[in-house]
């Protein structure tokens, strides 16, 4: 308690060093983690943004962001890299899982790109980036809520690629 209260009215201008405040940023983003290296073998496909669609014996594999919505990890690609690696890198950002990203899922209208993904059995999903992810975790297909989708109508578009995939 004694640590609390002067830690919270402290001027964080006057107290910490901006070193010291940007470390504790970075290490609240996970910045200082280096994601693995890209199994992604093909090369030749760009996007601005691409995603993971886990799903195995577990369930799906969504995250929940600080306003209650799901998604599926992903985000933006960064410049010269491919639309595989991207979808890798920011399932790897935003739930601490190494994956492995297969054949293309489907391409959205807005251009993102969705991949069929692969975790390791044994790993397990973690909030690694807390300043965009609420919580990380394993959905069964017929329990995902249809009303608290980032973007509208996902839900349904995961379900038909999963029962496409299955048939």
């Amino acid at each position: 308690m004694s640590f609390v209260l002067p830690w919270g009215m402290m001027r964080l201008t006057g107290f910490m060093s901006r070193k010291l405040w940007l470390g504790v940023v970075a290490a609240l983003t996970a910045c200082g983690e280096t994601p693995p290296p890209c199994s992604h073998a093909v090369v030749t496909q760009l996007a601005q943004s691409a995603g993971c669609l886990v799903y195995e014996e577990r369930g799906i594999l969504l995250v929940r962001d600080w306003r209650g919505r799901l998604a599926l990890p992903g985000g933006s690609v960064l410049s010269g890299e491919t639309a595989g690696c991207g979808a890798e890198r920011e399932t790897y950002e935003e739930t601490g899982l190494a994956v492995s990203a297969g054949s293309l899922a489907t391409r959205f209208d807005n251009g993102f790109h969705l991949f069929w993904c692969q975790a390791a059995p044994a790993d397990e999903a973690r909030v690694h980036r807390p300043l965009e992810v609420r919580a990380v975790g394993w959905w069964h297909p017929r329990q995902l809520p249809g009303e608290h989708w980032r973007y509208p109508k996902q839900g349904d578009a995961i379900l038909s690629l999963i029962d496409g995939r299955e048939h």
